[in-house]
């Protein structure tokens, strides 16, 4: 039940962002981005479940497939969704953009802390807040410098 809640999730998010959404990012920026956020959420659940402890996956084939299609889907799939606002916005409205995404990146794993799918042994907002806000930070600096490498000597979309 859980995997299918996710994935329902993963695909409204899917089709929200390729077919319903204007796209400011092009597809090369699309396919590095998805990969780079897949690689860093995938090292951070490494980290937080095998070297701190301080998260546990369920030994349960329901459980394991929704965290491997979190990790792998959906939050690379949000990372896109605020690139791509990233791209349209002045820069006024980035920190709003940061703080918006970073709080629904929180209460996408609080949901999946209380679906039991990513179970969490200590307190986690603090930590996990700052890790989000660094996080999309970071995916906006690699941005920048992507598409300074993209778009060198053509006009920026």
């Amino acid at each position: 039940m859980v995997f299918l809640l996710y994935s329902l999730v993963s695909l409204f998010a899917y089709v929200y962002f390729m077919k319903l959404r204007k796209k400011h990012l092009h597809s090369l920026e699309i396919f590095f981005y998805w990969c780079l956020a897949s690689i860093l959420i995938q090292n951070r659940s490494a980290i937080y479940t095998m070297n701190v402890k301080t998260v546990v996956i369920p030994h349960l084939a329901m459980y394991e497939f929704s965290n491997v299609l979190i990790r792998l889907v959906l939050y690379p799939l949000v990372t896109l969704l605020f690139l791509n606002e990233i791209a349209a916005a002045e820069s006024k409205m980035k920190i709003w953009a940061i703080i918006k995404y970073s709080a629904f990146f929180l209460g996408l794993e609080w949901i999946s802390d209380w679906l039991s799918v990513y179970k969490h042994m200590k307190p986690y907002l603090l930590s996990s807040g700052v890790f989000w806000i660094g996080y999309l930070i970071l995916m906006m600096m690699v941005m920048r410098m992507f598409r300074g490498k993209l778009y060198k000597g053509y006009h920026q979309p």
